[in-house]
């Protein structure tokens, strides 16, 4: 697919809007049939398989991290540039596909051991399969992602979220009868068969921000249990809605800035204030229907841990800011900006996440980790967007006629 680089009279808010709108589609589509896909494996299935399989998401999630060295992102700065961009991306593909496939093994083993779990060791080797199959396919997954984006082609993430969302469901009923290993597969073989039709500062700053919610459920299954950790993990999917808009934002100022060389700041303040506009309110409505969401997605014995999803509601909004800083340094190429920023948040937030494990805090006040760690980090960003390091490289004021390769 050739890449969209003209305007054609469209302001450059306006063609963010537009890519960023595709992307907020795919991802609003992905979360209501990860909501329907969560809800009814949380009335069909028990909350020990719930726990189980949702500590192997989180694991899968965190191997994908580990193992994409943040060639996504660096796809989607520089394949615009490249002379070879499907090359290219096969490459990364290979790379990227198969640390992820070793990383995804070594976890999953090591943390479905040592959490001691009879219904765990039980099936341990199933588990390990399907979170290997798992990490593989969403590595797979986001660097395909990236390279559509990076072609300003978001419309196809959006058809793709919804197949995969449905897929998800019809699976789920299908292996009923499996118990966890079904629930887990069903989620699972979508991202395969997507992944074989369509066949290093990003890594650390992506491996370290998305760190909380990726071994948050896994920490609670070895310190607490597997019950527990379902009803923080709904919380968890059901507050990661809102994230998805300024993640889409994020995003295709990330693409728009990456052709143009530059992000203006007036741009990215246009930015912030429509992510105000849109967050506030939404984030007060759920705070407030927080209890009846609960129980509506899960039964009465979710919705008496709506707390959980109230502190995860908040931890959104300084996650919005956060992002627009990752767009703005990512076009800015400051690489240790972004290690700072999301190291920042990812190791702030366990940090307050394991004190309050080891103090015994209440389950349902663990989230408030997550809002302390994003208020620090939403600090962190301002501060770092208001100074450069002499080594970092200045962006472009302007777009040059014939943009040569990356140093």
């Amino acid at each position: 697919m050739k890449p969209v680089l003209s305007t054609g009279g469209i302001s450059e808010a306006a063609l963010v809007r537009e890519q960023g709108g595709w992307v907020l589609a795919g991802s609003i589509g992905s979360a209501v049939l990860g909501f329907v896909f969560w809800g009814l494996a949380a009335r069909l299935f028990s909350a020990n398989a719930v726990g189980i399989a949702g500590s192997i998401v989180g694991l899968s999630s965190l191997a994908t991290s580990i193992g994409i060295l943040g060639l996504d992102n660096g796809l989607v700065r520089y394949a615009p540039r490249a002379s070879r961009p499907r090359a290219l991306m096969w490459r990364i593909l290979l790379v990227g596909g198969g640390l992820a496939s070793v990383v995804g093994l070594v976890l999953s083993l090591v943390v479905l051991t040592v959490s001691n779990d009879l219904a765990v060791l039980q099936i341990l080797p199933a588990l390990v399969v399907i979170a290997v199959v798992q990490t593989t396919s969403q590595t797979c997954f986001q660097i395909t992602d990236a390279s559509i984006l990076a072609a300003r082609k978001s419309e196809y993430l959006a058809y793709r979220a919804v197949s995969y969302g449905i897929a998800k469901i019809i699976l789920l009923f299908a292996l009923l009868s499996e118990g966890v290993v079904g629930l887990s597969a069903a989620y699972t073989l979508p991202l395969l068969v997507v992944m074989l039709v369509l066949s290093a500062g990003n890594w650390l700053s992506g491996l370290v921000y998305s760190l909380p919610s990726r071994v948050g459920p896994a920490l609670l299954l070895i310190f607490i249990g597997s019950a527990p950790t379902s009803y923080f993990f709904i919380a968890l999917q059901l507050a990661e809605v809102l994230n998805y808009i300024p993640e889409s934002v994020s995003k295709s100022l990330y693409a728009h800035g990456s052709i143009r060389d530059r992000l203006p700041a007036s741009l990215t303040a246009s930015m912030r204030r429509l992510l105000a506009a849109i967050l506030v309110p939404m984030v007060a409505l759920g705070v407030v229907l927080a209890q009846v969401a609960m129980t509506i997605l899960g039964g009465t014995q979710y919705g008496a841990h709506s707390l959980a999803l109230q502190l995860f509601l908040l931890a959104t909004l300084p996650k919005a800011g956060i992002q627009i800083y990752k767009a703005q340094f990512n076009v800015d190429r400051r690489p240790l900006a972004l290690i700072v920023l999301g190291g920042t948040l990812g190791i702030s937030t366990v940090a307050f996440f394991l004190v309050g494990l080891l103090l015994r805090v209440n389950p349902d006040w663990l989230p408030l980790a997550w809002v302390l760690g994003g208020t620090l980090a939403l600090g962190v960003g301002w501060w770092l967007s208001r100074r450069k390091a002499p080594s970092e490289p200045e962006p472009q004021s302007a777009v040059t006629e014939s943009p040569g390769p990356p140093a």
